[in-house]
């Protein structure tokens, strides 16, 4: 028998086995959704010749295979529900894949938000600090939760003698950790975007994909809530539904806001008329895939473009959705870079 918190094993074993089909609808419809956003930002980088593929690429698709086919693992139908162990063993697998997911996750946008605002001190400090709470807190997501029996056999093998840490704290530490992470990487570049002046249908979008990421951030915290307040009830079956369901919203959408932030180039493609009052030339779309990357701010390539436009007639018509040499004027750029670019710029004539 298990010493210390005598109410876990009941209570996995309950939920997970009397769930079934209740929470397998919106999982899958979400799942499936989050699949689709990430073909298209596969689909995004690859169309897009100057977009190049990064490290929070690949994490983000981790994650939704990762969450994806545990997810579907779970759902199975062919586990018997009397298998106390193989049901526990599967309670295991949900959480460990949902740690390792949301983690994912955060890490692909903290990476995204270094690439975007790589000439921010700042932003760059504090991702590096949230990328080091971030790995902190999917190694005490998945360790916690390895070990969260001693021995860790008798976590599904409840024959064996052990002891078990209280379940209530570890949920209530890991959902905390996770809500406060949330908050602070949605909140991050707030200040830098409050900055950037951009047209209409522009600014209309980004306020779609912040309020994306602020309802992400509601529904960890409705989680915590729900699962709380109705395992406290005594209604087990509910909590463990309310915890698979919002775990799959949580994710899911989060890989999705994730894969927004990215795909600007594609709308500029194929749907101009989302972000652009004009239609663009095929030169100008070049450009314009390259601007929306977000890799050339404040570099050599970008002051060479500067330098070419400045010398075209003023009768071309210049891109009205972000153009590089405009780009610069929509955010608050630090001195220091500035003065650097200038003095690339002077160098540049001397050496003429």
């Amino acid at each position: 028998m298990h010493g210390e918190s005598s109410m876990w094993y009941p209570m996995r074993y309950k939920a997970l086995a009397d769930i079934r089909y209740a929470a397998l609808i919106p999982t899958v419809m979400f799942t499936a959704f989050a699949l689709l956003m990430v073909a298209l930002r596969w689909c995004c980088r690859i169309c897009c010749r100057s977009a190049k593929v990064g490290p929070e690429d690949y994490l983000v698709t981790a994650a939704v295979v990762k969450f994806g086919v545990d997810g579907a693992a779970i759902q199975r139908d062919d586990a018997d529900p009397s298998s106390r162990s193989t049901m526990l063993k599967l309670a295991l697998a949900q959480a460990i894949s949902y740690h390792l997911a949301r983690n994912l996750v955060k890490a692909s946008l903290i990476l995204q938000y270094m690439r975007l605002f790589s000439v921010i001190s700042p932003v760059v400090w504090a991702c590096y600090g949230l990328f080091v709470l971030t790995l902190g807190a999917a190694a005490w997501g998945v360790f916690g939760n390895i070990f969260f029996c001693d021995p860790v056999r008798s976590y599904w093998d409840v024959t064996l003698p052990g002891t078990c840490m209280v379940e209530e704290k570890r949920f209530w530490s890991s959902s905390v950790i996770g809500i406060v992470l949330d908050f602070a990487i949605w909140l991050l570049p707030a200040p830098v975007v409050g900055r950037l002046r951009l047209p209409k249908r522009q600014k209309m979008g980004l306020m779609v994909v912040f309020g994306l990421g602020g309802f992400v951030c509601a529904i960890t915290l409705l989680r915590l809530i729900l699962v709380y307040y109705t395992a406290h009830q005594g209604e087990v079956t509910k909590a463990g539904t309310y915890a698979i369901i919002f775990s799959s919203i949580e994710i899911n959408l989060a890989i999705s806001c994730a894969s927004v932030l990215v795909m600007k180039p594609l709308f500029a493609r194929f749907l101009p008329a989302l972000i652009s009052e004009q239609p663009l030339t095929a030169a100008e779309d070049a450009r314009t895939c390259r601007a929306l990357t977000g890799l050339h701010l404040l570099t050599i390539a970008v002051a060479e473009e500067e330098e070419e436009e400045k010398n075209t007639p003023d009768e071309e018509r210049r891109d009205t959705l972000v153009e590089s040499n405009t780009f610069s004027q929509r955010i608050a750029v630090p001195k220091a870079a500035k003065r650097a670019k200038k003095g690339w710029g002077a160098s540049k004539r001397n050496t003429m």
